[in-house]
């Protein structure tokens, strides 16, 4: 009886874990560059496989070697989904959008800290580093990289031109695009990735093109989404059911052991 429990509790925590997942997709729908991630499951009886390493505490029990007694499901893993978002012009010659692979690197200093963290999001503003020169800076003041690691710093009087390749004309200095052995261990943090594993490569000159003047909207379709949400409602709502019904029938076996 207290299998039906476990699977039914399982269920839920699994179903709410994707409705938690896809409400952070469409409150990022107008986020430029958000990637969408989905919520992929997996049985909790594969995940039980070979999890014990002290073989002296499986001694005694029935099931299979290697193998324990486990019940329902759970998220596995939040892939991120890398299509590419609609183009949106701003006309605005501080924004970039990447068609193609790569993220723009940009480095955040706080305090005594200096990291490289990733983003798709090629929404800039100029700040000033001296007299006459500027920087180019996201909205949390991560400064973007070129292509040799160093800011992309600029002369106040000069226009800015950004080839397709991230050539900036008339400067000698080159927009870096980076990608990665495993994309799917970037970390969103508020806007940009950090990430948590994998190698970085810089990404060849013929997979993307910098479009100035234009932002990538975020990849999330509402339709989609919603689609997802009453799926995944649905799910929850069975789930919560069966739970109601283990527990009613196991009143009723203890009101009849008692009698």
């Amino acid at each position: 009886m207290s299998s039906s429990l476990f699977i039914a509790t399982s269920g839920i925590k699994a179903y709410q874990g994707k409705l938690d997942t896809i409400a952070n997709n469409i409150s990022n729908v107008d986020s430029a560059g958000y990637k969408r991630r989905e919520a992929a499951f997996s049985e909790n009886l594969a995940a039980s496989i070979r999890q014990q390493p002290e073989a002296e505490k499986e001694i005694g029990r029935l099931s299979p070697d290697g193998l324990r007694v486990s019940y329902g499901s759970r998220i596995a893993a939040t892939p991120m989904d890398l299509t590419q978002g609609a183009p949106k012009q701003t006309d605005q010659p501080f924004d970039f959008m990447i068609e193609g692979e790569g993220f723009f690197q940009v480095r955040r200093t706080t305090g005594t800290a200096n990291e490289i963290l990733y983003t798709r999001s090629g929404a800039f503003q100029k700040t000033p580093v001296g007299p006459g020169r500027f920087q180019l800076v996201n909205a949390n003041g991560d400064v973007l990289l070129g292509r040799n690691g160093n800011p992309i710093e600029l002369n106040e009087n000069d226009t800015l031109t950004v080839r397709a390749d991230g050539t900036i004309e008339g400067t000698g200095q080159q927009i870096g695009l980076v990608g990665f052995s495993n994309p799917q261990l970037l970390k969103n943090e508020g806007g940009v990735y950090r990430l948590t594993g994998g190698n970085v490569f810089l990404v060849p000159g013929d997979t993307y093109q910098i479009r100035q003047g234009f932002l990538e909207g975020s990849n999330v379709s509402l339709n989609q989404e919603m689609t997802d949400m009453i799926k995944a409602q649905r799910g929850f709502q069975a789930n919560s059911r069966a739970l109601s019904y283990a527990d009613q029938m196991m009143g009723i076996a203890n009101g009849i052991m008692r009698t």
